[in-house]
């Protein structure tokens, strides 16, 4: 009888707490990763009227016990990929996520190079000759100038 009634315990908290993240979803918190098909501003700061119908359709669907990625997903097949706040990371949205480290990654690794190749071209750089002729007329200007 202990077994039982133990056992019933616990799918009962199991139960609880597979819908207690449900229960605590806010229109806000799916807003915040989808945008606004018209404006193209994050759904929960917009205010046109597609976000307002969009987001009383997040809360119907959170009334009916879906959870956030259901949600979304039913506006993907709604709208499209383009209705998502950032792009998936699969597939060829993957490059927006991987070009940027990559050219921040190539860019540190670049630095010692060019610190190194612009010391040795400042360092074998001479100053320039200045010829007898403008060297005649610079001390006669510095002459008159002190005066």
């Amino acid at each position: 009888m202990r077994r039982i009634a133990a056992a019933l315990a616990m799918m009962v908290i199991a139960v609880l707490a597979l819908a207690a993240p449900a229960m605590s979803l806010t229109v806000v918190e799916v807003a915040r990763e989808v945008r606004c098909p018209t404006c193209n501003t994050p759904l929960d700061v917009s205010n046109s009227p597609a976000a307002e119908r969009m987001k009383v359709f997040i809360g119907q669907r959170i009334a009916a016990g879906d959870d956030k990625q259901e949600i979304i997903d039913a506006l993907v097949g709604e709208f499209g990929r383009g209705v998502l706040a950032t792009p998936p990371k699969e597939g060829f949205d993957l490059i927006a996520w991987v070009v940027p480290i990559v050219l921040v990654l190539a860019g540190l690794v670049a630095i010692p190079f060019v610190t190194r190749a612009w010391a040795r071209r400042g360092a074998q750089k001479a100053p320039p000759e200045i010829s007898a002729e403008d060297a005649a007329r610079l001390d006669d200007e510095l002459r008159r100038r002190d005066a």
